[in-house]
């Protein structure tokens, strides 16, 4: 499986955002896409063919969800983009992700590959949500390849870490 750090600048996307149980995310992120692809012509003009799926926190943004969180379903826009009723745009600070292609057939494949083999052999860990990318051209959700965005950032070293003392003093035993 092929992941690729990367670090992307600030973007917006513009969207329909939806909030429920984590748990049952498909069931109620399903319709957010029905309803933006529904009403694609009122923003047609002010967005690109860069569609993102966005997860968010729903008490801070883009921490990755507790047991409810939010989605934005839409398309990047510029930043200055002015929301039409009915539609959010969220701001997407600069970031880094570790990036890696997926269909809906292979997603929890990868989700579990990325936490339990990727990340405790390279010095990253996650730090925040992960996003779904959909390239121009994206079609059929079980062929067609999507990325998943998993914020990261570097691991803090031992001895900046809290109660780093005991730790080392663990180890050093």
């Amino acid at each position: 499986m092929n992941i690729t750090i990367i670090h992307k600048p600030a973007f917006a996307v513009l969207g329909i955002e939806g909030r429920g149980p984590a748990e049952k995310g498909p069931s109620w992120i399903k319709p957010l896409w029905g309803i933006a692809r529904g009403r694609i012509n009122e923003v047609k003009n002010l967005i690109s063919e860069e569609c993102w799926g966005l997860m968010s926190a729903v008490d801070e943004p883009f921490a990755r969800w507790g047991d409810e969180g939010k989605y934005l379903a839409g398309w990047e826009a510029p930043v200055e983009t002015q929301a039409p009723e009915g539609w959010t745009l969220w701001e997407v600070p600069e970031t880094t992700f570790a990036k890696v292609a997926c269909t809906m057939r292979t997603y929890r494949a990868v989700w579990h590959y990325f936490h339990n083999q990727f990340l405790p052999d390279v010095n990253y860990e996650q730090a925040g949500a992960v996003h779904e990318y959909y390239p121009p051209g994206y079609r059929d959700p079980y062929r067609d390849a999507f990325y998943l965005f998993f914020t990261v950032k570097k691991k803090e070293p031992v001895d900046k870490v809290e109660g780093s003392e005991e730790a080392l003093l663990t180890l050093n035993s």
